[in-house]
């Protein structure tokens, strides 16, 4: 990760933009608070990767204090479903944000 100072970030913007497209750049301020830059589609994919993490974290509570029942043929069924009605949302959200 690089890092920067604010007084150098502020004065050097465009450079560390460009820097923060093939890593995070750290920005510290003098009073030691710091923030990060760093790519949106890198930023988007860490998001989607902790929302999965935290829904795997759950599942397995679930498992581990018996908050669990065995699959059939109709939950299994069911479960693809709603899964499939959730993505298609999704895409036409994304579909209508972008074109918007």
């Amino acid at each position: 990760m690089d890092r920067t100072n604010a007084n150098d970030f502020r004065s050097n913007l465009k450079e560390w933009m460009e820097a923060a497209r093939s890593e995070p750049v750290k920005i510290t301020r003098k009073s030691g608070e710091a923030f990060v830059l760093l790519n949106a589609d890198d930023f988007e994919k860490m998001q989607l990767d902790l929302a999965r993490l935290q829904g795997l974290t759950a599942s397995l509570m679930d498992v581990a204090q018996g908050r669990t029942k065995p699959a059939s043929a109709e939950s299994t069924d069911a479960l693809f479903e709603r899964a499939k009605e959730k993505a298609l949302s999704m895409r036409k959200a994304k579909t209508r944000k972008a074109a918007g």
